[in-house]
């Protein structure tokens, strides 16, 4: 309890402190926020929103996949109030997501807690390397920029990093495929003989139901879905200002990479770092950056504002809805 307490106030101390630092150092007012919101076209905010939300909806579409994959099937509702509400948690404590998304989705549908949370592994998974392909197209899109501005003195990598990376790669690959039988046969004794390693091979059960996914090719298009959604939002919010509407699908996809970065920090929703990131990549764009942070600060709010209010929703929704039980528990 008291781990849990300390690790709350630390995310929440340094999202303030990382708030703080980005205001402070663009000596960004109150009433610049004011102005912000005076001048948003919120008709391209509303089509942001819009764009979110169904960013959100095809991430449970594509979680519906894997749990199939599993013969659960919680159903739409379910499991988009389930999405929802893990955004809502992580706005409240940090990386509190997952565990909340799985846990409504118990709730709602017995479906137990660690099946449910190794198929959002995978979807982090997933994720991760949507994000490394995205990182790759903004530096080849963007290349000429970003270095000036990151690595003036820099070309390429040194070709002996590149090398040893590569090196020390192929070693760890090595390594794992002349030791697999010895690790398979630990895995099986530590899986059958103690509550944790059972709790292990959930996960790992939920991990690996994507290889069982009944329709790859609609799962590649969902994970594809979202982040085409995801760039939209970003797009639109940009067009909703006279200062940003005519940067232009680049600087839509660097402030995406960057505000995705700044999310994943162990903050509430990402708060501070956020700001800063996208700040930062707004005034690379020659935005000054008091008014960069004051669109920074309104595109943060327009995302926490739309989750703070579905995923309430939804929150209250599944205290009302019926337990719905599983395909495999009704078998």
């Amino acid at each position: 309890m008291i781990k849990s307490i300390l690790k709350y106030l630390f995310s929440t101390l340094l999202a303030a402190s990382l708030l703080y630092w980005a205001f402070s150092k663009s000596q960004l007012e109150w009433d610049d926020i004011y102005q912000t919101l005076l001048h948003a076209n919120y008709r391209w905010v509303t089509v942001a929103i819009v764009i979110s939300l169904v960013s959100h909806w095809l991430r449970a579409l594509r979680w519906e996949q894997l749990l199939d994959s599993l013969n659960y099937q919680p159903g739409q509702v379910r499991t988009f109030s389930a999405v929802l509400i893990g955004y809502f948690a992580n706005f409240i404590v940090p990386r509190m997501g997952e565990v909340s998304r799985c846990g409504s989705l118990q709730k709602t549908a017995d479906i137990p807690f660690e099946k449910s949370f190794g198929t959002v592994i995978t979807e982090r998974i997933v994720d991760l390397l949507g994000l490394v392909v995205l990182v790759g197209i903004t530096f080849l899109v963007e290349w000429k920029p970003i270095q000036s501005f990151l690595f003036p003195h820099t070309d390429t990598p040194p070709l002996t990093l590149i090398m040893g990376l590569i090196i020390l790669g192929l070693i760890g690959l090595i390594t794992l495929w002349f030791t697999k039988d010895f690790i398979i046969a630990k895995w099986e004794v530590l899986s059958k003989s103690s509550k944790v390693g059972q709790i292990l091979s959930g996960w790992i059960d939920g991990i690996i139901s994507i290889k069982d996914v009944k329709r790859p090719g609609l799962f590649l298009i969902y994970t594809v879905a979202i982040w085409v959604a995801y760039f939209l939002n970003a797009y639109t919010l940009l067009l909703a200002f006279p200062s940003s509407e005519n940067l232009g699908f680049s600087a839509a996809l660097s402030i995406l990479v960057m505000g995705t970065f700044g999310m994943a920090t162990p903050t509430q929703g990402g708060i501070g770092a956020y700001h800063s990131l996208v700040a930062s990549t707004l005034f690379f764009y020659q935005i000054p950056m008091k008014e960069a942070t004051a669109l920074a600060t309104f595109f943060h709010g327009t995302q926490m504002a739309t989750i703070l209010l579905f995923g309430g929703i939804s929150f209250i929704l599944t205290l009302f809805l019926p337990k719905k039980l599983s395909s495999v528990n009704s078998q």
